[in-house]
């Protein structure tokens, strides 16, 4: 097995077992694989697929992680590119990076004041505020016709608190300032 955070000293994997909703143990090639996504040691496609066999294996729905991993696929939708000049750091400009493979920001949405006002939070206020930023994702899948229960509901959180680590090891020292030179 890899080093990897969010591997137990059992072999359970933190990440898919927190989208099964039950307990999953990864095998040393899932590990690999999974390091070796684009987004390794979070959600992707390695740990949505073992998500979806262990529950599978239990006789428990599977329709919502499904919907996650078709969702997720690359080549779903067209990537969303961000111009430089409109990037500002913060755990809400992290999420909207994660989220743009399948949610592209639209009219009727208020993704990016949503956005702007987790950045103002930072990592610390976002924490404070998880159910809040978490009834807007809610609220926004609903309006999306996506799945919105409880399942859902962990999934969300598991991005939010992946877009906050993000930001945070990004930015250790806070965002800088604006106007700092960035090399």
């Amino acid at each position: 097995m890899t080093h990897c955070r969010f591997l137990t000293a059992n072999h359970q994997c933190e990440v898919a077992s927190n989208l099964a909703v039950c307990t999953v143990r990864a095998s040393a090639r899932g590990c690999i694989a999974c390091q070796q996504d684009t987004n390794p040691r979070a959600m992707n496609v390695v740990t949505i697929g073992m998500a979806l066999v262990q529950r599978k294996r239990l006789g428990r729905p599977t329709r919502e992680l499904k919907i996650l991993l078709d969702n997720y696929k690359p080549d779903s939708q067209p990537v969303v590119s961000l111009r430089i000049g409109d990037y500002r750091p913060g755990p809400g400009s992290e999420l909207k990076k994660m989220l743009a493979w399948f949610a592209h920001p639209n009219s009727s949405c208020d993704c990016d004041s949503r956005a702007d006002t987790m950045n103002d939070w930072g990592a610390d206020g976002c924490r404070e505020n998880i159910d809040t930023i978490l009834d807007w994702l809610m609220e926004e899948a609903q309006e999306r016709g996506l799945p919105h229960g409880r399942f859902t509901r962990v999934v969300a959180r598991s991005l939010v608190d992946t877009a906050i680590r993000r930001y945070e090891s990004k930015f250790p020292d806070g965002p800088p300032e604006s106007g700092d030179d960035q090399d």
